[in-house]
């Protein structure tokens, strides 16, 4: 008696490559790829994928894998081609509940600039010649939180060493930005939560130094005077009114910065669903913000070729 084999299951949407390092300064300086598997290649036209998790810049807990859940919605997208996932130095947090901060720890001690100097670090990594984007690949930067912040900083203009760092090259083929959650003003967010001030003050002071001393402002992308980067055709603002963490007004206040621009129809604001972390644990939240960008740019990418019909 033989018995039938049932079908063969279906190949996986993506394969993954872990913590590779893009640079030898800290063990946090590494990232994830998630390749689009061969078998169901992406159309064109296709991006890259490239984000940059939160934590208030200091939880450890917090890292490339919380992108996990986002990656089957992510990949129903049939111009994403491949997703990259970083991880970066951290600020001081040495009362952590679970995994406090040492004080001999380079990887938990990062002060800013450090934090975006090690995303620009991945980027060119990504895009050299050890990397694994190909010459001439476009790409969106999607950010959650304080990598909301650092993802709307990429997609603004700037060169030379200034309060953002070192700014040169590597940002070739960016074509979009999604804050997802983003902090585009520090004080205002500490004011804007009253009975948790102190939280909001320490996890600012350890990243970017008192607000005494004018150290805050580094942070500030709303008042910057920074425009949209030559290139980037789109910049998704996407927030949460459930958002317990970070206030509804912090999108307002940047999607505002995008409209006196006046550069029509590069910002969006996109309505999410959930509490704070559950924008990226959930699954769907990112997949949805960045099919808006990436969606937007096709279809100009397809209205170019098409002379605009």
């Amino acid at each position: 008696m033989t018995s039938e084999a049932g079908p063969a299951p279906p190949p996986p949407l993506y394969t993954s490559t872990l913590s590779l390092p893009y640079s030898s300064k800290t063990s946090l300086n590494t990232l994830d790829i998630h390749h689009r598997h061969p078998t169901n290649p992406a159309l064109s036209p296709s991006y890259w994928i490239v984000y940059i998790h939160g934590g208030a810049f200091r939880d450890p807990l917090v890292s490339s894998t919380s992108l996990i859940p986002s990656l089957p919605v992510l990949f129903s997208n049939a111009h994403i081609v491949a997703v990259a996932s970083l991880n970066y130095r951290l600020s001081p947090h040495p009362h952590h509940p679970t995994a406090p901060s040492a004080a001999d720890d380079e990887s938990r001690n990062g002060k800013w600039p450090e934090h975006i100097e090690d995303v620009r670090d991945a980027v060119g990594w990504l895009r050299g010649p050890g990397g694994m984007m190909m010459m001439g690949e476009e790409w969106v930067v999607v950010g959650h939180s304080v990598g909301g912040t650092m993802a709307m900083m990429l997609g603004l203009e700037g060169e030379g060493e200034g309060k953002w760092g070192k700014e040169e090259g590597a940002m070739e083929g960016l074509r979009g930005v999604v804050g997802m959650a983003g902090i585009y003003d520090f004080v205002a967010l500490r004011d804007a939560h009253l009975s948790t001030r102190s939280l909001y003050d320490a996890f600012t002071t350890g990243a970017f130094g008192s607000e005494e001393s004018g150290a805050w402002e580094k942070g500030d992308v709303v008042r910057c005077g920074r425009k949209v980067r030559e290139g980037v055709e789109v910049v998704v603002v996407g927030q949460s009114r459930e958002d317990e963490l970070v206030e509804w007004e912090q999108a307002e206040m940047e999607t505002g910065v995008l409209e006196k621009e006046g550069r029509d129809g590069v910002g969006v604001l996109v309505e999410l669903k959930g509490k704070h972390q559950e924008v990226v644990t959930g699954g769907k939240e990112v997949g949805r913000c960045v099919g808006v960008a990436v969606g937007m740019l096709v279809e100009r990418e397809k209205a170019r070729k098409g002379g605009g019909r």
